[in-house]
């Protein structure tokens, strides 16, 4: 175990988390196994032992990833010390964790294998990243500023931008204002209209 209650890493989901970058860098059709052994630190025999074929390694990227992003989230929204606004994007930064670097081609290709191989592990996860930005939502009463919308559609408009913002040609650094003028939009007060 080590220190705060966190139980130490076994071999295959430390070998799963030096891949991500790998398959993040070069795509899942370009990686090959002799890279992520560098990677981990291992032979391609010692890679071999524990995880048979690429597909099942990155099938192992993939669960980490979802279970690390949900645990980003809700990190992000349990800090209430924070204004939302700052909660809720970095709850949406974290959602993209390391592929908010990655070129969008490696990307859409690792997106496409991730909806073939693992598609119930990323509905559920957009399924709870929509809940909690919604729970969000609601504690501060952004579906009552405009009317006939639903906390539940805001959170899925909020994730929908910061998932295409990456596709955006910005440089990676300036995607975060992209998500955070969303949040503004979604969080500002209606304005009054006045009377005729």
């Amino acid at each position: 175990m080590r220190g705060g209650g966190e139980r130490e890493l076994s071999r295959s989901e430390e070998i799963a988390d030096a891949a991500v970058p790998v398959f993040l860098r070069f795509g899942l059709r370009k990686t090959s196994m002799d890279d992520i052994a560098v990677a981990a630190g291992l032979s391609r025999q010692g890679l071999y032992l524990h995880f048979k074929n690429k597909q099942e390694l990155f099938h192992a990227c993939l669960q980490r990833v979802v279970a690390q992003t949900r645990t980003a989230v809700t990190q992000e929204l349990r800090r209430t010390e924070l204004p939302p606004h700052e909660r809720l994007l970095g709850a949406l930064t974290a959602v993209h964790g390391p592929a908010a670097t990655a070129t969008s081609e490696a990307v859409n290709e690792l997106l496409a294998a991730a909806s073939a191989l693992g598609e119930a592990l990323l509905q559920d996860l957009e399924r709870f990243v929509v809940d909690a930005l919604a729970a969000v939502l609601s504690d501060e009463g952004a579906p009552g500023r405009t009317p006939g919308v639903t906390a539940e559609e805001l959170a899925y408009q909020l994730f929908a931008v910061a998932a295409g913002v990456k596709h955006l040609a910005v440089p990676p650094e300036d995607r975060p204002r992209h998500i955070e003028v969303a949040i503004a939009l979604v969080l500002s007060p209606r304005p009054q209209m006045e009377a005729p």
